[in-house]
C-alpha cells in the first residue's frame, strides 16, 4: 500500500517530468526552428542589405559618372558654341572681305586675297572648305568672264568689219577724186581731199587694230611686197609722220620681200609700233626706223626718245607682245588700248618676235624680228617703189652715186596716203581688193642702181639664199617703156609715135606730186591733241 502510495506521485512526477521534457524538447525544437527561420531571415536581410548596399554604390557611381558626363557635356557644349561662333565669324569674314577681294583680284591681279582671319583655323577643315568655295567661285567667274568676253569680241568683230569695209570704200572714193581733180586748178580741193584721206587712213588703222585684238584678220591682202615698201607704207599710217619720223634707213643688201600671206600683218605691226613710239615722244623728238638683214631673216628697229617704260609696263608689254597669253577686252584698260594685244596676235600667228628694251636715247627700242620663212627673194624684173629708200652703203659713195642720188635728195621719199597711185600700166601688179596702203607703187620707176648686176651678185654671194617665187609675166601695156630714149617713139608697142616716159621722168613727176601732196596735208590737217586710245 505504502509502495502504491509512493509510486503514484512518482509516476505523476515522472509523467510531469516527461511532459516537461516533452514540452522543453518541443519548445527547444520550436525555438530552434524559429531560430533557424530567424537566421534565414537574417541572412536574407543581410543579403538584401548587401544588395541594397551594392545598388546604392552603383547608383552613387552612376550619379558620379552622370555628374562627370554632365561636366564634359557642358565643356563640349561650350567648346561647340565657341567653335560655332568662330566659324560664323570666319564665314562672315569670307563673305565681307575675302570674296570681294577675290573679285577685285580677278579684275586687277595686284590686289591680294587675304587668308583666314583667325590663325587657329589654319589647316583645318574650315579653311579647306572656304578655299574650295573661293576656287569654285574663281573658276565660275573666269568661265563666265571668258564666255562674255568671247561674245563681246564677236560683236566687236562684226561691227569693226562693217566699219572697215565702209572706210575702205571711202578710201577708194577719195582716191578716185584725187585722180580726177589732180590738175593745178583744183589745188584747194586736192588739199582738202588729201586731209580727208589721211584722216580715213588713221581710222582704218585704229579699226584694224581693234579688230585684230578681238580675233579678226587684218582684212586686207597683198602680193609679195618689198620689205622696204612695207616699211614706207607703215610710216604713212602714222599721224604727222613727216615731222615725227626720221628715216627710214635701208640696210638690206638683197632684194628681200615679204610673202603675200604676211605682208599686211608686218605692215600693220610696224605701223602700230611706230604710232606707239610717236605717241609717247615729245612733239619735237624724232622717231627713227631702220631695217636690217639677220641670219634668221630680217629685223625692223624702231627707236624713240620718249618717256620710256617702268618695270611693270615692260612686263605688261612683254606679256602682250609675246602673244602666248590670252587677252580679254577688260584687260586692255578703259578706253581699251588694243595696239600691243593686236601685235601679239599677229606675232603668235606668224611666228614673229617683238622685243622691247630701253633705247640709247632713254626711250624705248622696239625690234620686230621677221623669220626667214616669211621672206622671199623678189624677181629681178621688179623694183621697189620710188618712195623706198636706197640701201645704205658701207663704202664711200662715188661721184656717180652722188649725181644719181641728187634727184631723190631734192625731196624726202615720204610715204603718203595709199589711195594716190598714178602708176603706169606696166608697173601695176594685180592689186588686193580693198588695199588700204599700196607702197608697191611702181616697179619701173626707179633708175637703175649704181652697182650693176654682177656687183650686186658679188655682194650677196656669201649670204644664204631666200626662198624664190615665180611670178606670172607682166602684160605689155602701151606707153609703159621707153623704146629708144626719152624722146623715142614706139612702133610695135602701140604708143602711136608718142614719147614714152622714162623711169627718171616718172620719178621726178611722182616726187613733185608728193612734195605738193605733203604740203597740202600739212595745211589741211589742223593741229590736234593726241588720241588717248593711241598708246598701246
Amino acid at each position: 500500500m505504502l509502495q502504491d502510495s509512493f509510486s503514484v506521485p512518482i509516476m505523476i512526477g515522472a509523467a510531469v517530468l516527461a511532459l516537461a521534457l516533452v514540452g522543453v524538447l518541443t519548445l527547444h525544437l520550436r525555438v530552434r526552428r524559429d531560430l533557424t527561420q530567424t537566421r534565414g531571415q537574417l541572412v536574407q536581410a543581410r543579403r538584401a542589405q548587401e544588395h541594397l548596399t551594392g545598388e546604392s554604390g552603383a547608383r552613387d557611381q552612376r550619379l558620379v559618372r552622370a555628374e562627370h558626363q554632365a561636366k564634359e557635356s557642358t565643356e563640349l557644349l561650350r567648346e561647340a558654341r565657341a567653335q560655332q561662333d568662330l566659324v560664323r565669324a570666319e564665314t562672315e569674314y569670307l563673305l565681307s572681305t575675302r570674296i570681294p577681294a577675290l573679285l577685285s583680284h580677278l579684275r586687277a591681279p595686284h590686289v591680294i586675297v587675304p587668308g583666314v582671319q583667325n590663325p587657329a583655323l589654319a589647316g583645318t577643315n574650315v579653311e579647306r572648305l572656304h578655299r574650295a568655295i573661293l576656287d569654285t567661285l574663281t573658276r565660275g567667274v573666269r568661265e563666265e568672264g571668258e564666255r562674255i568676253d568671247e561674245a563681246a569680241q564677236a560683236v566687236v568683230r562684226g561691227a569693226i568689219s562693217r566699219v572697215q569695209t565702209q572706210a575702205l570704200r571711202a578710201q577708194d572714193l577719195l582716191a578716185d577724186v584725187q585722180r580726177r581733180y589732180s590738175g593745178d586748178e583744183h589745188t584747194t580741193l586736192l588739199r582738202e581731199v588729201l586731209g580727208l584721206d589721211m584722216f580715213n587712213e588713221l581710222i582704218i588703222r585704229r579699226v584694224q587694230a581693234t579688230g585684230i585684238a578681238c580675233g579678226a584678220t587684218p582684212g586686207l591682202s597683198r602680193d609679195d611686197t618689198y620689205l622696204v615698201d612695207l616699211m614706207v607704207g607703215a610710216i604713212s599710217r602714222v599721224e604727222n609722220f613727216e615731222q615725227r619720223i626720221e628715216g627710214p634707213a635701208n640696210h638690206l643688201r638683197r632684194r628681200i620681200g615679204v610673202a603675200a600671206r604676211a605682208a599686211e600683218s608686218i605692215l600693220f605691226t610696224t605701223a602700230e609700233l611706230l604710232a606707239n613710239a610717236v605717241h609717247h615722244s615729245h612733239g619735237t623728238l624724232k622717231v627713227t626706223i631702220a631695217v636690217h638683214e639677220t641670219n634668221n631673216g630680217a629685223a625692223i628697229v624702231i627707236d624713240d626718245a620718249g618717256v620710256g617704260l617702268n618695270e611693270e609696263q615692260y612686263a605688261r608689254a612683254t606679256r602682250l607682245l609675246s602673244g602666248t597669253h590670252p587677252v580679254r577686252l577688260v584687260d586692255l584698260g578703259n578706253p581699251p588700248r588694243t595696239g600691243w594685244a593686236a601685235i601679239g596676235r599677229q606675232v603668235a600667228h606668224y611666228g614673229m618676235q617683238v622685243t622691247i628694251k630701253k633705247s640709247a636715247f632713254g626711250g624705248v627700242q622696239a625690234v620686230l624680228s621677221i623669220p626667214a620663212a616669211l621672206l622671199v627673194e623678189m624677181p629681178e624684173d621688179s623694183r621697189p617703189s620710188v618712195l623706198a629708200p636706197e640701201p645704205v652703203r658701207a663704202s664711200v659713195p662715188t661721184a656717180a652715186t652722188v649725181i644719181r642720188s641728187e634727184p631723190a635728195a631734192a625731196f624726202r621719199p615720204e610715204p603718203v596716203a595709199s589711195s594716190v597711185r598714178p602708176e603706169p600700166a606696166e608697173a601695176r601688179r594685180p592689186e588686193p581688193v580693198a588695199s588700204s596702203v599700196r607702197p608697191e607703187l611702181t616697179e619701173a620707176r626707179r633708175p637703175e642702181p649704181v652697182t650693176g648686176p654682177q656687183q650686186r651678185h658679188d655682194q650677196t654671194e656669201d649670204l644664204a639664199p631666200l626662198p624664190q617665187r615665180r611670178r606670172q609675166p607682166t602684160r605689155a601695156a602701151s606707153g609703159s617703156r621707153p623704146t629708144g630714149g626719152p624722146g623715142g617713139s614706139g612702133g610695135s608697142d602701140g604708143s602711136g609715135g608718142k614719147a614714152l616716159t622714162t623711169p627718171e621722168e616718172a620719178q621726178k613727176r611722182w616726187g613733185d606730186f608728193q612734195v605738193g601732196a605733203e604740203a597740202g596735208r600739212r595745211e589741211a590737217l589742223p593741229p590736234q591733241q593726241h588720241d588717248i586710245t593711241e598708246g598701246n
